[in-house]
């Protein structure tokens, strides 16, 4: 069996856009990936979006014949991480894109659904497709833990340099631990939805790489017997990856609520 000649595709999808634009009258902008834009509302006072942001759509998707295969419901916008957005062209075209701005791209198949369409059989294979997308709202992850820490009525005692947030339940005196001790903690650790993903306790050498960064840096801001909150980024977590098993996906900032029941 012959197999498909990509090069072929991708050339027949640049026809079947530039047709497309021709018949409409477009005028767009065309980026290094293939992609074509035309810009419907600007807002250069907004700031632009990073990796890992919460980015809250209102979208359209049609093929090329004018047939619609999906979009938003009304007054329910599609939330998604920038980064990882249900197909690349919303991703890439949000890499340049503001809150309250909107756009309509036509974008060929490798950044749409790809060699194998769409998986309700509304999209051909290697098909452009026509994006419409307006960026709605967004929150970065400081703004993510901010919201969080308002939610649960939390008040934080000391913030570290890489914005590692330490909430005390409780009134410990004496020096925090620092670098070296032997500690035992007890812990348990959230999303910022809520979702607990894992408790437990053990033995943690302060300073060491046997826990995630921010784990370990809030723990020696902590004192023996001290209760609290330790709140961070996704950089002192689990990064742009998350675990391996899902239960933490990438970019997420976590909460941990921890207890110093012994340390030596």
């Amino acid at each position: 069996m012959k197999g498909v000649d990509e090069v072929e595709k991708q050339q027949e999808n640049e026809k079947q856009i530039k047709e497309y634009l021709t018949a409409n009258g477009l005028i767009p902008s065309k980026d290094t990936l293939g992609m074509y834009a035309m810009m419907e509302s600007f807002n250069p006072g907004a700031r632009k979006l990073t990796l890992g942001d919460s980015v809250s759509v209102n979208y359209e998707i049609f093929r090329l014949d004018g047939t619609k295969v999906t979009g938003s419901e009304s007054g329910k916008p599609l939330v998604f991480l920038h980064g990882y957005a249900p197909i690349y062209a919303m991703d890439f075209v949000a890499t340049w894109m503001r809150v309250g701005e909107k756009v309509t791209v036509l974008a060929p198949y490798y950044l749409a659904f790809g060699s194998g369409g769409s998986s309700d059989g509304k999209v051909p294979a290697y098909s452009p497709i026509r994006l419409v997308m307006e960026i709605v709202h967004t929150k970065s992850e400081n703004d993510q833990i901010v919201e969080y820490i308002a939610k649960n009525k939390l008040t934080v005692d000391y913030t570290t340099p890489e914005n590692i947030r330490i909430v005390r339940l409780n009134q410990v005196t004496g020096d925090t631990l620092g670098m070296g001790k032997q500690i035992t903690v007890a812990y348990k650790g959230y999303l910022l939805s809520g979702k607990k993903f894992d408790e437990g306790a053990f033995n943690h050498l302060t300073g060491s790489n046997q826990v995630i960064k921010g784990f370990d840096k809030g723990l020696r801001n902590m004192r023996p017997g001290e209760k609290a909150w330790i709140i961070f980024p996704s950089a002192q977590g689990y990064g742009a990856y998350g675990t391996e098993d899902r239960r933490i996906p990438a970019f997420a900032p976590l909460a941990f609520e921890v207890e110093i029941t012994k340390a030596n």
